[in-house]
């Protein structure tokens, strides 16, 4: 079998569904009131619902409920202190990336929806170096240029490793929908890499309205 390189159809209907944020992370110096209203930031830029909340007074497992001005956000549980001034960190999805065998026994591509389809079909890299389950990828918000929306990841590498490698999928860890670990997308080596007793980097695309690893025109 084989993987070709796509954005699952999946994840096309998951982003219309707000299934997925993509946000880095930000800290914004704001005010708590012993409510479920956090103001007097700067902005709101980088924000969106459904990101985490964590903080002086944040109670655990808060999310951003709402944006509720330019400079204002409505949480999911209210904060327990009322403090002027204090640092409040907003996480987004956290999103991680499989190394696929060669001559792996699945076929990946549009029609994958889950990590789980590498797992079940054992089709997942293993090695000196390499940890089940991938790496977590450090999320670049979203941005535009002309008609066409992207997103990018910080590089990421393996080392003292010893693998060989044809693909990979990139999958959400937050659970946003029904289930856990839903496919993005996959993406085809061009041929097998190996590395042996040294370091495996993966290079992201250049991060512009043509290349960057995922993009909506």
């Amino acid at each position: 079998m084989a993987t070709t390189t796509a954005v699952t159809t999946q994840a096309k209907q998951d982003f219309l569904q707000a299934k997925h944020c993509f946000n880095a992370v930000v800290s914004k110096t704001s005010d708590t009131h012993t409510s479920v209203t956090i103001d007097n930031m700067g902005n709101v830029t980088g924000i969106s619902v459904g990101m985490a909340v964590t903080g002086s007074g944040v109670a655990a497992n808060t999310v951003v409920a709402r944006i509720l001005s330019a400079t204002s956000v409505e949480v999911s549980k209210a904060t327990t202190t009322t403090v002027s001034a204090t640092s409040i960190t907003f996480t987004a999805d956290a999103f991680k990336l499989a190394l696929i065998k060669v001559a792996p026994t699945g076929t990946y591509g549009a029609a994958s929806v889950n990590y789980s389809d590498i797992t079940g079909n054992s089709d997942e890299v293993s090695g000196t170096g390499y940890t089940a389950g991938g790496v977590a990828l450090t999320n670049s918000t979203p941005t535009t240029s002309g008609t066409t929306a992207f997103t990018d990841f910080a590089d990421v590498s393996w080392s003292s490793a010893s693998f060989s490698t044809t693909a990979c999928m990139i999958y959400n860890t937050t659970q946003r929908g029904e289930t856990v670990n839903r496919a993005i997308s996959t993406h085809d080596f061009g041929g097998t890499q190996t590395v042996s007793s040294g370091t495996f980097t993966l290079v992201f695309p250049t991060p512009d309205a043509s290349n960057a690893i995922l993009r909506i025109a």
